[in-house]
């Protein structure tokens, strides 16, 4: 068996004013032609931190300047062999500062906003949809989840729930 390391990035959930949702439709793989949270790859060889690598993919995807006090760090992801590429370490930060337009596309796909109750009708990857309908942003209060996926008979991971922290 062959030893594989982590592949280690960022998922940024932006919102409008009005509390809609921005996806991006991948345009390329990973998950060509599914609705997305915008994010990339930490810039290891930089020492580059979660924070960082939050920042600098919310300016270069949608254009927008982030602080580190604009983000909420709401789940730490360990996902084994997605998609049979490798393993993936991914932070997930729900963005604080509400967006004020709909992004220009980019080579990564374009952008859309949605009402959180029509995310159950869009194609988007199905671990996501877990993520983000029962954990991450539908927990008003916030808070912060350990969860890791390993792969599952059919379409969708086996999510396991490692540690949760609930603001009361």
């Amino acid at each position: 068996m062959s030893e594989r390391s982590y592949r280690i990035g960022v998922l940024l959930y932006f919102q409008d004013a009005s509390g809609r949702l921005l996806l991006i439709r991948r345009a390329r793989r990973p998950n060509q032609g599914l609705w997305c949270a915008v994010g990339g790859k930490l810039e290891m060889s930089l020492g580059e931190s979660p924070y960082e690598c939050a920042i600098r993919e919310a300016k270069e995807e949608v254009g927008v300047d982030l602080l580190e006090s604009d983000l909420a760090l709401r789940c730490v992801l360990a996902e084994r062999e997605y998609e049979g590429s490798g393993h993936w370490l991914m932070f997930i930060f729900q963005v604080k500062k509400p967006l004020s337009r709909l992004p220009n596309a980019i080579e990564e796909g374009s952008f859309s906003f949605f009402e959180k109750c029509d995310l159950s009708g869009i194609d988007m990857p199905a671990l996501d949809r877990s993520i983000l309908l029962d954990r991450v942003l539908c927990e008003e209060r916030g808070g912060l989840h350990a969860l890791r996926a390993c792969p599952a008979a059919g379409n969708r991971p086996e999510l396991l729930v490692e540690e949760e922290w609930i603001r009361g």
